[in-house]
C-alpha cells in the first residue's frame, strides 16, 4: 500500500499552473496524493465574488487537464479565513468535512502546505502526519488586505513545519531566522512543453509579444503594458490568463482569457518575445517567477522587470529595460541581434533547471529529514 501525501492548496487545481500542481503531480509517483483547495488569505472585494463562488459551488467544469493518476482533488466548504469568527467557524466545517474523509482522519505520511491561512494550520491540526512541509511560494506577510492575526499565524507554521522550502533568496532571508529549517528549491519547468521552433524574422512594426499567468495590479505593470501598446500599434500583445484586476487595456492587447498549460505552446509559436513585465513592489521583491525557465526554454528573447531575484540568479540571461521609455527600443534592439546562439543558451539554462532535477532534490531533502 502506497503512502499518502497531503497537498493543502490556496489554488485550485485548474487555476494557472504553478508550482502547486506541478509538485504534486511528480509527488503522485512515490504517493496517493489528496490535491486539498482551500481558500487564500486575502481579504475579498465586490470584484472576487466570482472567484469565491467556484470554492463554494458543488461542481465546476475544469478548466484544465483532469489530475493525473494518483492525485485527486477535494475542496471542503470553508470560508476565507479573514477574521477570527470566520476561522472559528471553519473549524466545525473541517470536522464535519474530515468525517467524510477517514483516509485522512487516520492519518498521511506526508503533507505539503502552500497556504499561511488559518485554514491550513487548522487542517493541519485535525490530520495527524509524519513530516510537514511548508513550501513558501510568496512573501504572504506583503500581500494587501491580509488579516491582522496572519503573521502569527505563519510565525507557528514556520516552527512547526519540518521542513520550509522557498524558491528565493529574499524569502530564504526573511524566512529562515524564524524556521526550523529552510532550504531554498526554486522554480523548476517542464522543458518539453515550451520547446517550439525558432520563429522567422518578422518586421520590427508587427511583432507579437507574449505574457502569460494571471493578470494582478499587485504584481503586473499594467501602466508599462499600456505604454508598449500605445507606442507600438502595429504590435499585438497577447496576456493569456484569468483578469483577477480589470483594466481597459489598448485594442492592440488580446486577452484570451485562462488556457490549461500544456496549450502554451500554441502562443508561444505565435511569439517574437517573452515579457515578465512585473511591478516593482515590496511583495515582488521576493518574487521569483514561477513561469522563468519555461520562457528560457521557449529560445526566444525574454524583456523583464529588473526584479532583484531575477537579476541576481539571470544577469546575462533576460534583458532587463530600465525604465518604461527603454522597453520598446529595447524590444526592437533584442529582435534585431539575437542569434542562433543565444537561443541554444536560454534553451541550455532551462533544460539545466527542470522540474524533474527540482524533485530529485526535494525527495533528497525528504530523505535527510528521517536520518
Amino acid at each position: 500500500m502506497r503512502p499518502t501525501a497531503l497537498f493543502i492548496s490556496n489554488i485550485r487545481w485548474d487555476f494557472v499552473w504553478q508550482r502547486h500542481q506541478t509538485m504534486a503531480t511528480l509527488c503522485a509517483r512515490d504517493y496517493d496524493v489528496v490535491f486539498c483547495e482551500i481558500p487564500g488569505v486575502r481579504r475579498p472585494t465586490w470584484q472576487d465574488l466570482g472567484r469565491l463562488w467556484g470554492w463554494f459551488k458543488p461542481s465546476r467544469k475544469l478548466r484544465s487537464a483532469p489530475p493525473p493518476a494518483g492525485v485527486s482533488v477535494v475542496r471542503p466548504l470553508v470560508l476565507p479565513a479573514i477574521s477570527p469568527e470566520w476561522c472559528r467557524f471553519n473549524a466545525v466545517l473541517l470536522n464535519r468535512w474530515l468525517a467524510w474523509h477517514p483516509e485522512l482522519r487516520r492519518g498521511v505520511d506526508l503533507i505539503v502546505n502552500y497556504s499561511a491561512a488559518r485554514t491550513a494550520l487548522q487542517l493541519i491540526e485535525r490530520v495527524p502526519h509524519r513530516r510537514l512541509v511548508y513550501d513558501c511560494t510568496d512573501d504572504w506577510l506583503a500581500v494587501r488586505g491580509i488579516p491582522e492575526f496572519l503573521p502569527a499565524d505563519e510565525r507557528q507554521l514556520l516552527r512547526q513545519a519540518d521542513l520550509t522550502l522557498v524558491p528565493s533568496r529574499t524569502l530564504l532571508t526573511r524566512k529562515q531566522p524564524k524556521a526550523r529549517r529552510c532550504v531554498q528549491l526554486p522554480h523548476g519547468a517542464l522543458v518539453e512543453r515550451f520547446l517550439v521552433a525558432p520563429r522567422p524574422s518578422a518586421p520590427l512594426d508587427r511583432l507579437v509579444l507574449l505574457y502569460y499567468g494571471h493578470l494582478h495590479h499587485q504584481h503586473l505593470d499594467f501602466a508599462l503594458l499600456d505604454h508598449i501598446a500605445r507606442e507600438r500599434p502595429g504590435w499585438r500583445l497577447l496576456l493569456v490568463g484569468p483578469v483577477k484586476t480589470p483594466h481597459a487595456f489598448p485594442a492592440n492587447v488580446i486577452l484570451p482569457g485562462q488556457v490549461p498549460h500544456e496549450r502554451l505552446r500554441e502562443f508561444v509559436e505565435q511569439a517574437d518575445v517573452i515579457l515578465l513585465p512585473y511591478a516593482l513592489n515590496g511583495y515582488t521583491e521576493a518574487v521569483m517567477p514561477a513561469k522563468t525557465y519555461e520562457c528560457l526554454a521557449t529560445g526566444r528573447p525574454v524583456m523583464a522587470s529588473p526584479l532583484p531575484e531575477l537579476v541576481a540568479e539571470l544577469p546575462d540571461m533576460l534583458n532587463y529595460p530600465l525604465g518604461p521609455k527603454q522597453w520598446v527600443p529595447a524590444i526592437e534592439r533584442v529582435v534585431a541581434t539575437d542569434t542562433a546562439e543565444a537561443r541554444a543558451a536560454r534553451i541550455a539554462r532551462a533544460q539545466a533547471n527542470t522540474w524533474e532535477s527540482r524533485y530529485e532534490r526535494f525527495t533528497q531533502l525528504l530523505r535527510d529529514l528521517r536520518t
